[in-house]
């Protein structure tokens, strides 16, 4: 197994700081009960390019740079909570939605 260079690590660390959100699209791991789809957060990226992750099924199992595969996704109900529904938020207390009728 060839390592990642300097260069390749720097731009892992950029692309999933910690906390960033993952969804697993591939693991080359026998043992593991993770699966396609299981969603997890980035601890941290160490220097062989692996991202240790917890995931929300309970593990935590670190992500092998050019083996296993991840996606990074957004977290909509953090999204949600960070960013106002601009129609809701437009609406005055206590008045009814218009639902086009």
């Amino acid at each position: 197994m060839q390592f990642p260079s300097k260069e390749v690590v720097a731009h892992l660390r950029e692309m999933y700081p910690k906390g960033t959100r993952v969804e697993l699209i591939s693991m080359d791991d026998p043992y593991t009960r993770l699966k396609p789809g299981d969603k997890g957060r980035v601890d941290f990226v160490d220097d062989t390019g692996t991202l240790h992750t917890a995931w929300d099924s309970g593990p935590y199992l670190g992500v092998v740079y050019g083996i296993d595969h991840v996606r990074n996704i957004v977290d909509q109900k953090e999204t949600a909570q960070t960013q106002p529904n601009t129609r809701l938020s437009k609406q005055k207390s206590g008045s009814k939605p218009n639902r086009g009728r």
